[in-house]
C-alpha cells in the first residue's frame, strides 16, 4: 500500500524522480551497514582552540565550568567542541526566555525523559545530558532517534558509528534508528533542531519524499509529548522560521499549546551561513499522574 504521507499531490515529476533516486540510496545505506572499525574522531584537541580570541574562550570556559564538562574536551575534535558549545548556548537561551516552562517540565520527582527528534549523529550529546544533569537532580533518560543513521562520512563511517562513540560515556543516552512517527514513547521534553520544513533540503540530504510531512511529524511530537511538557524547535534561516511558525499554528488548533518565539538563537562558536531561530513550545496540562506512568517504562519500580 502506497505511503500517503507526504502528500505527493505537492512534488514535480523532478521531485518525485529525485526521491526515486534517494530511496534507492537510502534502501542500500541500511543494507549494506558493515564499517571499517571503531569510530575515530579527527582533529582530537592538542592546543587552545581558542587561541587569540580572548571573548570567545572566555565565554567557553564558563559555559564548560558550568555544566562540568571542561575535562572532557581534551576528547573532542574542533567541530564537536563548537557544536557543544553552540547547542550549551541554545539550551541556556532557551531557559533563560521561559524559565517557568522548564520548571514545569522538570517539576516531578521522578525519572525525566528528553527525546532528540533527528538526533543525526550527535555530536552535541553532552550538551544536552550536561543541561540536563545541571537542571534536574533525579534520574533521567536521553532518546536521540535518527531516521538515516546509516549515512556514511568519506572515511566510510557512519552517523551511527559517530553517534555511539559521542555518547558512550553517558549511561543515560541511547541512540536508535527509526521513523519518528513510529516512536510513541512519551517523554517530558523534546528537542527537534533543524528539522525539514521544505522539500528541498530534505531531498538534498538523501531522503525519499515518503518520510516527509512537517506537519504529521510535528503533530506526533506533540502527541507523545507529556501534559505539561517541553518542545524545543530550532530552525535554519527565517523563511524555514516562518514556515515553522504556520506548522505551529495548525498544531495549536488539535491540542492544547502555548509557544513563544526566541527570535535569532546564539551563534558566537560558529559562524552560520544562515541564522538559527528557535521555538519554545509548552504542551497544556500538568497531569503528573500519566508522566509517572508513561515514565515507568524507563524507571522499573514507579
Amino acid at each position: 500500500m502506497p505511503d500517503n504521507r507526504s502528500g505527493d499531490a505537492l512534488f514535480d515529476w523532478q521531485d518525485v524522480l529525485q526521491s526515486g533516486r534517494n530511496r534507492l540510496g537510502f534502501g542500500l545505506r541500511n543494507f549494506l551497514r558493515w564499517s571499517p572499525g571503531q569510530y575515530v574522531e579527527s582533529g582530537i584537541q592538542t592546543a587552545d582552540p581558542f587561541a587569540g580570541q580572548a571573548e570567545m574562550a572566555q565565554h567557553a570556559r564558563q559555559r564548560l565550568e558550568k555544566y562540568g564538562l571542561s575535562s572532557k574536551i581534551s576528547g573532542f575534535g574542533p567541530d564537536r567542541l563548537l557544536e557543544t558549545l553552540t547547542y550549551l548556548d541554545w539550551l541556556d537561551a532557551c531557559q533563560a526566555h521561559w524559565p517557568s516552562a522548564f520548571a514545569q517540565a522538570f517539576s516531578h520527582p521522578y525519572g525525566l525523559s528528553w527525546l532528540d527528534a533527528g538526533a543525526k549523529n550527535w555530536a552535541y550529546v553532552q550538551a544536552i545530558s550536561a543541561f540536563m544533569r545541571f537542571h534536574y537532580a533525579g534520574e533521567f533518560r536521553l532518546d536521540g532517534v535518527e531516521l538515516d543513521p546509516n549515512r556514511r562520512y568519506t572515511n566510510f563511517q557512519t552517523r551511527r558509528q559517530a553517534a555511539l562513540a559521542f555518547s558512550r560515556d553517558i549511561p543515560e543516552a541511547a541512540y536508535h534508528r527509526g521513523d519518528l512517527l513510529e516512536w510513541h514513547q512519551r517523554a517530558d521534553v523534546i528537542s527537534h533542531f533543524l528539522p525539514f520544513v521544505f522539500k528541498d533540503p530534505h531531498l538534498a540530504w538523501g531522503l525519499p519524499l515518503n518520510y516527509f510531512n512537517p506537519q504529521a511529524l510535528l503533530n506526533h511530537l506533540l502527541d507523545i509529548l507529556n501534559p505539561g511538557g517541553l518542545l524545543i524547535i530550532v530552525n535554519q534561516g527565517e523563511a524555514e522560521a516562518e514556515a515553522q511558525q504556520s506548522l505551529l499554528q495548525i498544531a495549536s488548533e488539535r491540542c492544547s499549546l502555548e509557544w513563544k518565539s526566541l527570535g535569532q538563537m546564539p551563534a558566537r562558536f560558529i559562524e552560520y551561513r544562515y541564522p538559527r531561530y528557535g521555538w519554545l513550545c509548552m504542551k497544556g496540562g500538568n497531569n503528573n499522574h500519566e508522566r509517572n506512568r508513561a515514565n515507568a517504562d524507563y524507571y522499573p519500580g514507579l
